[in-house]
C-alpha cells in the first residue's frame, strides 16, 4: 500500500520547494498584482499553506512504512485540510468581490 519511499520523498521535496514560498511571501506583505486588495491575499495564502500540508500528511507515513490504519487516518485528516482550502478560497473570493471603502 505504501509504495516506493523514494517516490514519496521526491514528491515531498518538490512540494516543499514549490508550494510554501508564495504564501509565505504573501503573508509577509507582498500582494500579487492581479489581486484587488490585501484582504483577499491573506485567505489565498492560507489556502495554499493548507494545500501544502497535504503533501507531508500523505507522504511521511508512507515513507516510514506506517501501518495501514495510520496511513488511512492521515489521508482522512487530509480531508479536513481540503475543506479548509475550500473555505479559504470562498473567503478570498468573497473579499475580492466586496466593494472597497473610500475614505472621505
Amino acid at each position: 500500500m505504501n509504495g516506493n519511499p523514494a517516490f514519496h520523498a521526491i514528491a515531498l521535496a518538490t512540494a516543499t520547494l514549490l508550494l510554501p514560498p508564495l504564501p509565505v511571501a504573501m503573508l509577509a506583505g507582498w500582494t500579487p498584482p492581479k489581486l484587488p486588495s490585501r484582504a483577499a491575499v491573506v485567505p489565498y495564502a492560507w489556502a495554499l499553506l493548507c494545500l501544502y500540508v497535504l503533501a507531508p500528511l500523505n507522504a511521511v507515513p508512507r515513507m516510514l512504512d506506517a501501518p495501514t490504519r495510520v496511513v488511512t487516518a492521515c489521508t482522512a485528516a487530509g480531508l479536513v485540510f481540503s475543506a479548509a482550502v475550500v473555505a479559504c478560497l470562498i473567503r478570498a473570493v468573497w473579499f475580492s468581490r466586496r466593494p472597497t471603502r473610500t475614505e472621505v
